[in-house]
C-alpha cells in the first residue's frame, strides 16, 4: 500500500528474472538507498521495483516498494502485462523505466510502453562486461545475449555503465553516443575502512565470489599449479559457493595439503570483513569483469589484487595503481608468477587511496538518482 505522502508519479525498475528479490537483504538495502536519493532529488517521485521470486514476498517502505509479480520469468510480454495491470489498479503514472539488464528487463519496459498510453524514457543498467569480446566467448548463452543486446541497447534513451572502460567498449561495440552513457559504479553497502596492524601480509591467496566456470575457476587452478611447481610456502582461502565448488576443492586437494586450504562458503559482508586480514592477495580470474565488488572491498581492506585483464580491472589500475592491482598473465613462467606474488605480498595499499575510495562509494546512489531525474527532464 502506498503512503498518502507520495504522489502518483513513480520511477519503475523492472526485474523479471528476480535478481533483486533473489539477491537478499544486501541488494534490497542498496535499492532502498536509491529510493532515498531519488526522493531527495525530486520528492514527487517514488521508486517502485517490479521483481519476481519463487515465493511471493513484497517489500514496502517510505521511499521504495518492491512488488513480486510472478515467479522468475524470461517472458517479457507476460511481465509487461502484469506491470501494466498493477499500475492501472493503483492509478500510478510512471515517468521513467529502469531496465535492470538489456534483455528481458528492457523488452518488458519496451512492451509496457507499447501497451500503455503513458510513454516514458528507458535507462538500461549494464552491470556485466558485455561489450568485452571475452564475455561472449564464455558460453553460447552469452553469445546469444550479446547479439540480443545489439538490438536493445540503441533503443534505450540512456545507459548506466559501472566503469569508464566498460562504457567506452559499450559505446564502440553497440554504437551508443557517449553522452547517453552515465558511468556510476554499483555502491557497496556499509563499505568501511579495515585497519591492518600486521607488518606483513599472510602468504594466502584468496578467491572470493561465485564458484562457476564462467568466473574462471580453472584459471585459478592453473595459477595454483604453477606456483606449487616452484614453492610450497603459501595457502589458499576460498570464500563463496556455486555449482563448481566440489570440482574446485577436489583440484585444490591434489595441489595443496588439506591444512593449506580453507573453505568458508558464502559469507555476509560483515563476516567477510573479518577475513580480509587473513588474505594476503585477492585473486580474480574472471575473464570479463565490469567493476567487481570483491576487488574493491579487498583494496579498501588493504589487500592487493591479482586479476585477469578486464574492463573493471583496467579502471581499478587507473585508480589504485599498477602495484596495487596487477594483471594476472598465466602465460608467464612459474618463476615469474612466483616473483609477482612476492611483489604483491610486500605492497601496501595507500591509506589515502583507501579513504578516498570509501568516500567515492558513498556518492554513487545520489549520482544514479540524479541521472534518472535528468533523463526524465530531457524527455519532456
Amino acid at each position: 500500500m502506498h503512503s498518502k505522502k507520495n504522489s502518483s508519479f513513480v520511477v519503475i525498475l523492472l526485474d523479471p528474472r528476480g535478481t533483486i528479490l533473489g539477491g537478499g537483504l544486501d541488494v534490497i538495502q542498496r535499492i532502498k538507498n536509491y529510493g532515498v536519493e531519488l526522493s531527495r532529488c525530486d520528492n514527487k517521485l517514488k521508486l517502485l521495483v517490479f521483481s519476481s521470486h519463487a515465493k511471493s514476498k513484497d517489500f514496502n517502505s517510505t521511499y521504495l516498494d518492491v512488488i513480486c509479480l510472478s515467479k522468475p520469468t524470461f517472458n517479457a510480454l507476460f511481465f509487461a502485462i502484469r506491470v501494466k495491470k498493477y499500475l492501472k489498479e493503483k492509478d500510478l503514472k510512471y515517468k521513467l523505466i529502469i531496465a535492470s539488464d538489456p534483455w528481458e528487463s528492457f523488452w518488458s519496459g519496451f512492451l509496457l510502453n507499447k501497451l500503455s498510453s503513458n510513454k516514458a524514457p528507458i535507462q538500461i543498467q549494464v552491470h556485466g562486461d558485455i561489450a568485452n569480446p571475452a564475455w561472449k566467448k564464455i558460453s553460447i548463452r552469452n553469445r546469444i545475449r550479446f547479439n540480443l543486446a545489439r538490438f536493445s541497447m540503441p533503443k534505450a534513451n540512456g545507459i548506466r555503465a559501472v566503469g569508464h572502460s566498460q562504457a567506452n567498449k559499450v559505446s564502440k561495440i553497440f554504437k551508443i553516443k557517449k553522452e547517453q552513457i552515465s558511468v556510476i559504479p554499483v555502491p557497496i553497502n556499509n563499505l568501511r575502512f579495515i585497519s591492518n596492524e600486521s607488518p606483513k601480509r599472510p602468504k594466502t591467496l584468496g578467491l572470493v565470489g561465485r564458484i562457476h566456470t564462467d568466473r574462471g575457476i580453472y584459471n585459478f587452478i592453473s595459477l595454483i599449479k604453477s606456483l606449487t611447481a616452484v614453492r610450497d610456502d603459501f595457502s589458499v582461502t576460498i570464500v563463496g559457493d556455486g555449482p563448481d565448488k566440489s570440482r574446485l576443492l577436489k583440484e585444490m586437494k591434489k595441489l595443496l595439503p588439506k591444512s593449506k586450504i580453507k573453505f568458508l562458503a558464502h559469507l555476509t559482508s560483515k563476516d567477510l570483513e573479518k577475513v580480509w586480514n587473513e588474505i594476503g592477495v585477492l585473486v580474480s580470474t574472471a575473464p570479463a569483469e565490469s567493476y567487481g565488488r570483491a576487488m574493491r572491498e579487498a583494496l579498501v581492506a588493504g589487500v592487493p589484487v591479482w586479476a585477469a585483464k578486464s574492463s573493471g580491472v583496467e579502471d581499478l589500475i587507473l585508480k589504485a595503481g599498477q602495484d596495487a592491482v596487477k594483471i594476472l598473465d598465466l602465460k608467464k613462467s612459474n618463476r615469474e608468477l612466483s616473483i609477482e606474488l612476492d611483489q604483491l605480498l610486500k605492497f601496501k595499499v595507500a591509506l589515502k587511496f583507501r579513504k578516498r575510495f570509501i568516500n567515492d562509494n558513498s556518492t554513487y546512489p545520489g549520482l544514479l538518482a540524479k541521472s534518472w531525474v535528468e533523463l526524465i527532464s530531457t524527455q519532456r
